[in-house]
């Protein structure tokens, strides 16, 4: 008989772990961090002592499980215990990229499959090929800790590349995945047919953004599959209506095509819909769009891929790639790593002078943390500052909420607020609900699962795990 074990995801949004038993076939759906959880011990400047510690900092705190046979030999070492022969487990099926499903994948054994879409796995080797290493990062590839040498080579993870509709057997367990539509490409959802069961696994979803026809596809075939257990998200079970991306686009167009100086537009970078909205918007009011060296070495790894085809070159005359100062502040080589240097001499590459002596003719893709880049850009009076991502939701969102708006009074930028969430509303879940009429459901990733009686006859609210 299938067994389903919560060890995360429950009363929270984010952190799911969900681990399928089937006969002697264990999976885990999704390996996440629990932001909130993890946010009640630590913050930007007290962190888990993983380089000689580990596991045991998120042990001892109950921030992780401690299942025999799926963490990493090293890190097994390093808590006094000794490795396991085999693995327990035979694979994480991985939804999508983002941190609260696949962060500490990056601590199980390497001979664990992940399995996930192409796309996902390409954002996993761009956040250690062009981002930090770390043991919350180290999903694609690890180093052995303790790290002495930090030129040794990396460890490869096992991957399995999953294809839209096309089924994968995992022991007993057959995994059909979806293409579905979510604030980050390559996300999955997961019809599975288990010895005695057929669940589906939503991972996150929407039906109003760019992509929506995929999550309707997606919803359709699992209404075909008389389906016994539903474990549906619902960051959003409270919230009734959905601002689309053409919301964005619209009003975003309106600003930037009123505005005579510099225009900043602060997303998420793996937004790889909200980068060509603005792309667009750009373009069409005669304007560049101007982003970090990471997210053009993200954007040149995405264009390879063959399913992903609307991806500007980064030799697009429309395209500006920013110089942000760094160690000496002479924009020196030796002052960037190595994937970096290749952007240097590319001639749309720009430095903060360029980018002031330009401003009315770019949009800059600034974030939150790199809003300091100001002091050096200078922007004139009249530049405007688009955040095109959620609000804040947490405390301390907050507070970097109200540093942003003292950055932001300071050089005189007037701010607009334009986003569409990567998750559906209440009445997207209901319509999901009520299309795939499960004989089940089970609410995760949601802080409102209580919501869920409203939505079905039989809403089960998952247990989590004693760890």
């Amino acid at each position: 008989m299938v067994n389903l074990r919560f060890y995360g995801g429950v009363n929270e949004i984010g952190g799911n772990r969900i681990l399928v038993e089937d006969k002697d076939t264990r999976i885990f759906l999704d390996f996440g961090m629990s932001f909130s959880k993890c946010a009640q011990f630590f913050e930007e400047y007290l962190k888990p002592r993983y380089s000689c510690t580990g596991l045991k900092d998120l042990l001892t705190l109950r921030l992780l499980p401690f299942i025999d046979g799926i963490y990493r030999p090293d890190l097994l070492h390093l808590l006094g215990r000794t490795p396991h022969s085999q693995p327990s487990i035979k694979g994480v099926v991985l939804s999508h990229i983002h941190q609260d499903h696949s962060a500490y994948i990056s601590l199980l054994d390497p001979t664990i499959t992940v399995y996930c879409s192409e796309v996902t796995s390409c954002y996993a080797k761009c956040a250690i090929e062009a981002g930090h290493r770390s043991l919350e990062t180290e999903v694609y590839n690890f180093k052995e800790r303790p790290l002495i040498d930090t030129r040794a080579p990396a460890i490869p993870r096992q991957f399995e590349m999953l294809d839209n509709e096309i089924p994968v057997d995992i022991g007993s367990i057959k995994v059909k995945p979806f293409a579905v539509d979510h604030s980050v490409p390559g996300a999955m959802s997961f019809l599975m047919y288990t010895s005695d069961a057929t669940i589906v696994y939503t991972g996150d979803l929407r039906l109003h953004g760019a992509h929506g026809d995929l999550t309707k596809r997606f919803v359709d075939e699992a209404a075909k599959a008389d389906v016994d257990i539903l474990l549906c998200e619902g960051t959003r079970v409270d919230e009734q209506e959905s601002s689309s991306e053409g919301y964005v686009a619209e009003n975003a167009n309106k600003v930037i095509a009123s505005c005579g100086e510099l225009v900043v537009a602060d997303f998420a970078y793996k937004d790889l819909d909200r980068f060509l909205t603005f792309y667009n918007i750009a373009k069409n009011n005669d304007r560049k769009i101007a982003i970090s060296k990471r997210h053009a070495y993200l954007l040149n790894e995405l264009s390879k891929l063959p399913n992903i085809t609307d991806i500007p070159s980064l030799d697009d005359e429309n395209i500006i790639i920013y110089l942000d100062r760094k160690d000496t502040g002479q924009y020196n080589p030796s002052d960037y790593i190595k994937w970096e240097r290749e952007f240097l001499s590319r001639s749309n590459t720009h430095d903060a002078n360029w980018i002031h002596d330009h401003q009315d003719e770019l949009v800059a893709s600034l974030t939150f943390f790199d809003i300091n880049e100001l002091i050096d850009i200078d922007p004139s009076p009249g530049s405007v500052y688009i955040h095109s991502s959620s609000e804040p939701h947490n405390e301390e969102q907050i507070i970097d909420q109200a540093r942003l708006e003292c950055w932001l009074n300071f050089f005189g930028l007037t701010k607009y607020h334009f986003h569409a969430s990567g998750h559906a509303s209440g009445q997207e879940i209901r319509s999901i609900i009520e299309t795939i009429s499960p004989k089940k459901v089970i609410p995760i990733h949601t802080e409102k699962a209580e919501l869920f009686q409203t939505l079905h006859a039989n809403v089960e609210k998952p247990q989590l795990e004693n760890f």
